[in-house]
């Protein structure tokens, strides 16, 4: 995408956010990134119809799924951002390779798709998910958290993603809740549809 794009697309959702027209397209903006109602709501119909391929008891509060979906994208652009940021590149051969390697560590691609069901990933964002986490090991060398236990690798990138997170205009549809940057997460949402678009 050219430079004129990466700035005009964030300018045109925020107009629509901030001004009297619906905001029903729009689940977030995160810095240059738009997150779209369509993205979340593909991600959460996917999850709920691998789930009943597989016959597998999910969640049933359909809300609380579609704001983990919403997390899911939202942190992929905040990675995303931190990324481009610090020069961290990956390529489809190491998503492939990770791939490999979760599924035959859990068996199989049968038990690689119930696992997902199971976490609330669908397999179309599978690949998505596998680039964040190869991001996030890198985030982590990058930040010097090398040589320590996985738990305090997992601290510094998370300390890494909210201060990216709260460096960012970020622009939530109520809808999905409210931002929380300690939590990285949404919270308290919203019963209104997104009719009370507010602006963080």
């Amino acid at each position: 995408m050219s430079r004129m794009k990466k700035l005009v697309l964030p300018i045109v959702a925020l107009l629509a956010l901030s001004g009297c027209s619906s905001t029903a397209g729009v689940a977030a903006v995160v810095g240059e990134r738009v997150i779209s109602v369509n993205d979340v709501q593909k991600s959460t119909n996917d999850v709920i119809a691998e789930r009943n391929k597989l016959k597998i008891q999910g969640d049933q509060n359909l809300a609380d799924l579609s704001r983990t979906q919403f997390r899911f994208h939202m942190l992929s652009a905040v990675v995303d951002t931190v990324a481009e940021k610090s020069d961290i590149t990956i390529t489809e051969a190491e998503i492939d390779a990770r791939h490999r390697a979760i599924r035959d560590q859990l068996g199989g691609e049968d038990a690689l798709a119930s696992a997902m069901a199971n976490a609330s990933i669908s397999r179309a964002d599978f690949p998505r998910y596998l680039r964040d986490v190869i991001i996030e090991d890198k985030i982590a060398t990058k930040f010097g958290a090398v040589g320590i236990s996985d738990a305090e690798k997992g601290q510094v990138v998370q300390a890494v993603l909210q201060k990216t997170l709260e460096a960012l205009k970020v622009n939530v549809n109520p809808r999905y809740g409210t931002l929380n940057t300690s939590k990285l997460d949404v919270e308290n949402l919203d019963t209104t549809g997104g009719s009370a678009f507010q602006l963080k």
